[in-house]
């Protein structure tokens, strides 16, 4: 079961009008448009800090499974409301390259391009919000659940709501987004959109090395429709109240399974990279 915490999933049609009452005169639409396919995902209305985690992994990696452990004790604690993690297989060959004990290819080249702003070459490796950019932004997991403890306590600098709509026929999901600042912020700020995938199951390197087949992979880096670095909202921040809206769609691969995709946007400070608010929504 999905924790909510202090954040709350609205259906979308519940925000929508009612219809119970029409007023004459009827007229039929001379263009009838089918809808039937698409699905009105939930809408996310945040009121609390959360926590974005990028963990740089490989299925060759076999420490790699001990980060995503750290992840998942971080979310048994907190719930996916405040915890926001992705993961990138990302980086050296040899942690995420395939070959027949190790087939499935998680590489993109927006987290390749990712991992490579970032100077990200060992595993497991991750950011917490990108903190302390660009001396010592690269985090062990052992370091995460402090690091996250400390960003939760503090207030949040925005607040995202959240709506996602998905059609079964051409595969395409669309997230609608809008951060409101909590406080005022004079450097230019970013949006980023990416898209991930959980509940995969390949083959992954373990800790003691034996090879387990039936591996279940979360959080993977599948896309970022808006590029890997987003745009730019605003070039100078913005005041308390001020809000950033905008929207990112793409067409999901047909290995894809839909609901098990996820929107992650983050708003974050184009000077240091630091991730001022994350926010996820589920694409179905």
């Amino acid at each position: 079961m999905r924790r909510l915490l202090p954040i709350f999933l609205l259906t979308a049609w519940s925000l929508a009008p009612s219809c119970d009452v029409i007023t004459e005169p009827f007229k039929e639409n001379p263009n009838p448009v089918d809808t039937t396919s698409v699905v009105r995902g939930d809408t996310l209305v945040q009121t609390a800090r959360a926590v974005f985690i990028e963990d740089f992994t490989g299925h060759r990696c076999k420490n790699c499974p001990k980060a995503s452990k750290a992840i998942k004790a971080l979310d048994s604690i907190y719930g996916p409301s405040h915890i926001i993690p992705i993961a990138l297989h990302a980086g050296a060959s040899n942690f995420t390259g395939v070959n027949a004990d190790y087939p499935t290819d998680f590489t993109t080249s927006e987290g390749d391009d990712i991992a490579s702003l970032f100077g990200i070459f060992a595993m497991p490796m991750g950011m917490v919000q990108r903190v302390d950019y660009p001396t010592a932004h690269q985090k062990t997991y052992t370091a995460w659940a402090g690091l996250s403890a400390q960003e939760i306590a503090s207030s949040p600098e925005a607040l995202f709501t959240l709506s996602a709509a998905y059609d079964s026929v051409s595969r395409q999901a669309i997230v609608n987004y809008s951060a409101a600042l909590q406080s005022t912020n004079t450097n230019a700020l970013g949006i980023v959109v990416y898209l991930k995938e959980s509940h995969i199951i390949s083959p992954q390197l373990m800790p003691n090395n034996t090879r387990d087949e039936f591996y279940v992979h979360k959080n993977v880096f599948r896309a970022a429709p808006l590029g890997p670095t987003g745009v730019e909202v605003s070039s100078t921040g913005g005041s308390a109240g001020q809000v950033f809206t905008g929207s990112a769609t793409k067409t999901l691969d047909p290995i894809w399974n839909p609901k098990e995709c996820e929107w992650v946007v983050i708003l974050y400070d184009r000077t240091n990279y630091r991730v001022l608010q994350p926010a996820q929504i589920f694409v179905w």
